[in-house]
């Protein structure tokens, strides 16, 4: 029984090659034999490269559409006519990189690496005030973290020195080379011997144990820059856990909690502020005093001023975050209606509303 190869990678008959090339992609990860240990994964992995052979290549994807098989020239009762292995290493190269990075499969040496000795990244959430974001402040922050170790200055050895590792001659990979239906497999693979580091260590300090780091509390000072918004991450470089035996230290993120204010009210880099004022200011004019972030600001108040009207004081907002200039304040003016009033005053109105009327 013939073969359907688009059947076996999942793809219709007009697939693109682009579309073939990613089924065949998946597939491999899934049924290599190295990652996957059923049974039939080893038959399973070659009948779908086998398929990929085929509908990879335009010549013999013509071939098998049209006559039912690569290679028209045998067209006998052998199910594998006209088929061979043709792959192209270039494809099977980034294919099996893409799966087998972990694990040191690679056609490339030159594309692996040592393993990587740096720090972790630590994430702390820090709450600021309003107050704070409109002028650039210092908060001093403290955490438990991994730090250089100051006795053998992060190297790990006591005697502060480090040998190349003679296995891997410091590349912290050797070579090993695995048996595959498709021939013998150059695989690349952690050095044992120095666990990656391209490094011995014959000495190792005893304050540390070799890794060239210790836990402790970091205090410091960090800037939080004006303008700064609610849920922005500031990045401190290398200012997170320390490495490995000398590895590059981690970075540092800040996630900010900007707390609201009782007395203004955020938009943007603008500041919303209410004030109250009475009604003879409101009908006579007048001039209040308004208190802002920058100190008090008096504000002049036109008669006939209704209650709800709002007046802006340029530049007396926020500064704007990675920008220039200042927000401004916008005052929203309450007028007080007394509740209570004498029979002095009570008189006034009355005549006011005789003169209105």
């Amino acid at each position: 029984m013939k073969k359907d190869y688009y059947e076996i990678l999942g793809v219709s008959k007009d697939a693109t090659d682009i579309e073939i090339k990613k089924a065949y992609r998946k597939l491999a990860g899934i049924y290599h034999p190295d990652k996957n240990k059923a049974p039939d994964s080893h038959d399973k992995f070659k009948e779908i490269n086998e398929a990929y052979s085929v509908l990879s290549d335009k010549q013999k994807r013509a071939n098998y559409d049209r006559f039912g098989s690569a290679d028209f020239t045998d067209m006998g009762g052998n199910p594998n006519a006209g088929y061979t292995y043709d792959f192209n290493m270039g494809d099977i190269g980034d294919i099996f990189s893409d799966f087998f990075s972990s694990s040191g499969f690679g056609f490339d040496r030159s594309t692996q690496k040592k393993r990587d000795l740096s720090g972790d990244d630590i994430e702390l959430n820090l709450s600021v005030e309003l107050e704070d974001v409109i002028f650039s402040v210092e908060k001093e922050i403290a955490f438990y973290t991994m730090v250089k170790c100051s006795k053998c200055a992060g190297t790990g050895s006591s005697t502060k020195e480090t040998e190349r590792c003679s296995v891997c001659s410091g590349t912290g990979r050797v070579k090993k080379v695995t048996q595959s239906f498709l021939g013998n497999i150059a695989v690349d693979v952690e050095c044992s011997h120095c666990k990656g580091s391209g490094n011995i260590i014959k000495n190792k300090c005893y304050t540390c144990s070799g890794t060239g780091r210790i836990k402790q509390l970091k205090k410091m000072k960090i800037k939080i820059p004006a303008g700064v918004e609610d849920g922005t991450v500031l990045k401190f470089r290398n200012e997170g856990g320390a490495g490995l035996q000398g590895g590059e230290n981690g970075d540092l993120f800040i996630h900010l909690k900007v707390n609201p204010s009782s007395i203004y009210k955020r938009n943007g880099n603008n500041l919303e502020y209410t004030t109250h004022i009475n009604i003879s200011t409101a009908v006579l004019g007048g001039v209040v005093s308004i208190s802002t972030p920058y100190g008090l600001v008096n504000l002049k108040i036109p008669s006939g001023t209704q209650s709800g009207d709002k007046f802006k004081i340029r530049g007396k907002g926020i500064p704007a975050f990675h920008g220039r200039g200042v927000g401004d304040l916008f005052v929203t003016v309450k007028v007080n209606i007394p509740k209570r009033i004498d029979r002095s005053k009570k008189r006034l109105f009355e005549e006011l509303k005789n003169l209105g009327d």
